[in-house]
């Protein structure tokens, strides 16, 4: 896809490149989508044999073309790995670049620290040499017994190969043997009075012991894998990897990256980008999908999609890491009190009214009408102000009517402000489109209470898009990133206080959720479903291929087809 100056803003594979074109405009788009579709003024289309040739060229043009449109791995985002390199005359040394087929490579590590303090315990405890080119006389290392010196020695070839044995099976978390000698002649040195000397050693296993310690999470095997997970939200797709080798957690990588069209398609051209910079492990643990075979054959492993046992329950550890760094995009957006002042301006603006310093939103949350709550929370300055918040039960009759319940609030709450003469709010924000406003209205006016009310609605995939005003004006907040980012953590933040509130009030056995009348979703399953996602609601509005993340394909389907 070019734009009027025929730069190249976007590159996708299609299997029926006539249906796929068709989708961007035989529809209707909001954010992100809509504004590429804006940008498109021709297309250059290149037919191929195969399907793996056209997955192949696809990436290969994004590398040339840089396309604003696709996903695009970041040019920082190759982490160092330490490798064993020099020949007879080994040494070690830190690499981003892993295309040296005759070097052994440990890692990844999270980041150059990590690596380099692992170099420098292996320097001080095996006798490699440190020189990468070797001088012409010994150096200070070993006159200290921590190189052989083979600048001017002969060092037998066999002495080094024990050496890259032994670093083998440490990196591989074989350190006991290195530990115990290290002991051994730390109490030597400690027998002999010669405390500086076992010092350094304890210094040492302190190091060792240091190391160790991060790698917290372990698995039974040893094969090198890696779980790659996912979550999206609004048009941001959060991808986490977790990388484990010699049965231990290396690397944990979350990146959130906005995305156009298919989530699939997306999903699987990043994954191809970021094995091209770093080690491929021997199997992929990863959601089903469509095009896994053709992903196989391109990287030459193998994948798993796991439906029960250790590897599901690493794929679900992926998954919500993948949604933590989701919140993390969303809450991570910080701004000082100038910004949130220029923002609040901006929407105060967009009400028609003053600039509403003191924000409050009203949510409500049942199961089949059980336990039904409903929860305000209070912003100052764009900020939670949690001693504000306050938690309702439901009296009414009626506690499947999330329009009623949410009048039953309102009534008892701003009664309370006029009776006991408290802080009103500049703003009141409620869940919804016009019946919501118009209802949220007439309950406050019935009160004697003129108070801006505005609804925050979602588009039809549920992705929150724009105000709707007391007017029934609808007002776009999706082109405006800070105030989207702002108002989106504070519906985020009454979602989770009413549903953490509701399910301390629900008793697990007082009414079936719909999770229970499904087949394959027992009390395991079901709980994992929501902490992951917070709601049955939101479980409904999940992809299949989110789902698959948590139970089996049959399962996924079902919970689609019983909930929507």
């Amino acid at each position: 896809m070019k734009n009027s100056d025929g730069k190249v803003i976007y590159v996708g594979k299609a299997k029926r490149l006539d249906r796929r074109v068709n989708s961007y405009f035989n529809r209707p788009h909001s954010g992100k989508t809509e504004k590429m579709v804006s940008e498109i003024a021709t297309f250059d289309t290149i037919i191929t044999s195969t399907e793996k040739e056209a997955l192949l060229l696809e990436i290969n043009l994004i590398h040339n073309y840089n396309p604003p449109y696709n996903i695009l791995l970041k040019d920082d985002k190759a982490y160092p790995y330490i490798q064993i390199k020099g020949g007879d005359i080994p040494y070690l040394s830190i690499a981003r670049n892993i295309k040296d087929k005759k070097a052994k490579y440990y890692g990844p590590y999270p980041e150059g620290k990590a690596a380099r303090d692992t170099i420098n315990l292996l320097n001080r405890i095996f006798p490699l040499r440190k020189c990468h080119t070797l001088p012409k006389k010994t150096c200070l290392y070993y006159h200290l017994g921590q190189c052989y010196g083979p600048c001017v020695y002969d060092i037998d070839k066999n002495i080094y190969k024990d050496i890259v044995k032994r670093i083998d099976a440490f990196m591989k978390g074989d350190t006991k043997k290195v530990r115990d000698e290290l002991e051994d002649k730390m109490r030597e040195h400690a027998e002999k009075l010669e405390f500086e000397r076992a010092q350094e050693y304890k210094e040492l296993i302190e190091s060792i012991d240091h190391i160790a310690s991060h790698q917290k999470v372990q698995t039974d095997s040893n094969i090198a894998k890696d779980v790659i997970a996912f979550h999206t939200k609004d048009e941001y797709l959060a991808i986490s990897i977790l990388c484990f080798r010699d049965g231990f957690l290396k690397l944990k990588h979350n990146e959130v990256l906005s995305f156009y069209g298919e989530v699939e398609s997306q999903l699987i051209s990043y994954i191809l980008q970021y094995y091209e910079k770093t080690i491929k492990p021997k199997v992929l643990i990863m959601p089903k999908l469509s095009d896994s075979e053709l992903l196989e054959e391109i990287l030459d492993l193998k994948i798993i999609t796991p439906e029960r046992g250790d590897n599901l329950s690493l794929l679900q550890m992926a998954a919500q890491n993948a949604i933590e760094g989701m919140e993390e995009k969303y809450m991570s957006s910080r701004m000082d009190d100038e910004e949130y002042q220029k923002i609040l301006e901006d929407l105060g603006s967009k009400i028609g009214g003053i600039t509403p310093h003191q924000i409050e939103l009203i949510d409500n949350s049942h199961l089949q009408g059980a336990e039904a709550v409903s929860a305000v929370v209070v912003f100052i300055n764009g900020k939670p102000v949690k001693k504000l918040y306050r938690k309702y039960r439901i009296n009414g009759e009626e506690k499947r009517d999330d329009i009623a319940s949410m009048k039953e609030v309102l009534y008892r709450r701003y009664y309370r402000i006029l009776t006991d003469n408290l802080e009103m709010s500049d703003l009141l924000i409620v869940d919804g489109s016009y019946n919501q406003v118009r209802a949220a209205k007439e309950t406050i006016n019935s009160l004697g209470i003129n108070l801006p009310i505005v609804g925050l609605a979602k588009d039809d995939k549920h992705r929150t898009a724009e105000l709707v005003l007391d007017n029934g004006e609808h007002v776009n907040i999706r082109d405006n990133k800070s105030l989207f980012f702002m108002l989106t953590k504070m519906q985020d933040e009454v979602h989770r206080f009413v549903i953490t509130y509701h399910r301390d009030k629900r008793s697990k056995d007082m009414v079936l959720s719909k999770l229970d009348t499904i087949d394959g979703v027992g009390s395991v399953r079901k709980e994992a479903l929501l902490k992951a996602f917070g709601s049955v609601e939101r479980i409904g509005l999940a992809t299949l291929e989110e789902l698959v993340q948590y139970v089996p394909l049959k399962v996924a389907k079902q919970i689609k087809e019983k909930l929507n």
